[in-house]
């Protein structure tokens, strides 16, 4: 029970992951403005909502792989590991000066559900052992 319930929220996050890339690749100022960070008006140049954008679509679909697939070993590092994308991610909203719980709240959320999910994957999954041959 435990164990489906840690691959749902791996699935459920990396299918979020993928909504929040793909809103940054195809509207990258409402992408900006989710994530909590805020443009001039007049600024156009896009390069790192994009490069965000395929980072967080790929990480998703690494996420969605492994949930789908039952990789709960590889599914617990990758949610442990990417852990770090939120919590850089929160010290970019944090340096904004528009910074405020609201804005920041997403990103500790996130936090918080990968370290759960990870703990919960790593205190049921034991390694699998290399083949004898």
């Amino acid at each position: 029970m435990r164990r489906t319930l840690s691959r749902s929220l791996g699935l459920l996050i990396g299918l979020g992951m993928v909504f929040i890339g793909l809103r940054f690749l195809l509207a990258p100022r409402t992408g900006a403005e989710g994530f909590g960070v805020f443009l001039p008006p007049a600024d156009v140049h896009y390069a790192f909502h994009y490069a965000k954008g395929i980072r967080d679509v790929f990480s998703g679909l690494l996420l969605v792989a492994f949930a789908a697939l039952g990789y709960d070993r590889p599914l617990a590092w990758v949610m442990l590991l990417g852990t770090l994308i939120p919590s850089v991610d929160l010290a970019i909203v944090r340096a904004q000066p528009t910074a405020s719980l609201p804005l920041e709240l997403p990103h500790l959320v996130a936090i918080g559900l990968l370290l759960s999910g990870a703990a919960s994957l790593f205190s049921q999954s034991a390694p699998v052992p290399p083949a004898k041959g």
